[in-house]
C-alpha cells in the first residue's frame, strides 16, 4: 500500500521526486607502513530526505510558504512518514533548509525542494552532584537534615575531638629574642660610616 509523503499533518502537494540518503561516519587512521589505511566504524549520520515538487498558482504557493515557514522557523521535529523511509525508522525530522523558484517557462509554476534531517532525541543531561540530589548521600551519611539548608550545620561540632594546637610561636621565641639582642649593637658598627658620606 502506497503512503502519501507527510510532514506532521501537512500532505506535500504534487510531489515529482523524493530521495533518501544514508552513510556512515567512518574515522580513517593511517598506519605508517600499512598499506591503506585503518578505518574506525563512528555509528550512521542522520538519515537525509529530499522532497522537490511542483505548485500551480499564487494561492497554493501562499499555502504552502505558510505550513513550511511555520514548521521551518518554530525548529521542532515534526513525524514523517513516507514509502522510501519504511525500514529506515526513521519517525521525526527537522526541516534543515527548503528551496522555491519561480520560473518564466509556463506560467504560475513554482517549483520546490525540501530538505529533511532524521532527529534524535538527546541524552538527558548527566547529574551535576549539586540542588536535589546533593543532599540525598550526606543526608544518609551523616544523619542531617539537609533539607534545612547548609547553613544550620554546626561544621566544628562535626570534627569531633581535635587536640589543643597552643601558640604555635613560642618554641621559636627565645631564639628571635636572642637574634635581636645581636643585631641591637649593630647601628654602632655603621656610624663611622655615616660620619664619612655625610
Amino acid at each position: 500500500m502506497l503512503v502519501r509523503p507527510m510532514v506532521g499533518r501537512w500532505e506535500l502537494p504534487r510531489i515529482e521526486a523524493i530521495a533518501s540518503r544514508e552513510s556512515r561516519r567512518l574515522a580513517l587512521l593511517p598506519v605508517p607502513g600499512l598499506s591503506g589505511s585503518l578505518q574506525q566504524d563512528l555509528g550512521r549520520d542522520a538519515l537525509e530526505v529530499e522532497i522537490s515538487g511542483s505548485l500551480y498558482g499564487d494561492e497554493a504557493r501562499d499555502a504552502f510558504l505558510k505550513e513550511l515557514r511555520t514548521a521551518f522557523l518554530a525548529g521542532d521535529p515534526v513525524d514523517f512518514v513516507a514509502d522510501i523511509v519504511n525500514e529506515s525508522e526513521l519517525e521525526q525530522v527537522l526541516i534543515v533548509g527548503f528551496a522555491l523558484e519561480e520560473t518564466a517557462a509556463i506560467a504560475d509554476e513554482f517549483r520546490y525542494r525540501l530538505l529533511l534531517r532524521e532527529y534524535t532525541e538527546p541524552p538527558e543531561p548527566p547529574a551535576t552532584g549539586l540542588a536535589d540530589d546533593f543532599g540525598l548521600d550526606v543526608d544518609a551519611d551523616l544523619g542531617l537534615d539537609v533539607d534545612l539548608g547548609l547553613d544550620l550545620l554546626d561544621i566544628a561540632g562535626l570534627l569531633g575531638d581535635v587536640p589543643e594546637i597552643g601558640d604555635l610561636l613560642a618554641p621559636i621565641q627565645p631564639a628571635a629574642q636572642g637574634l635581636k639582642d645581636a643585631l641591637a649593637g649593630a647601628g654602632d658598627l655603621l656610624s663611622p660610616l655615616a660620619s664619612i658620606f655625610d
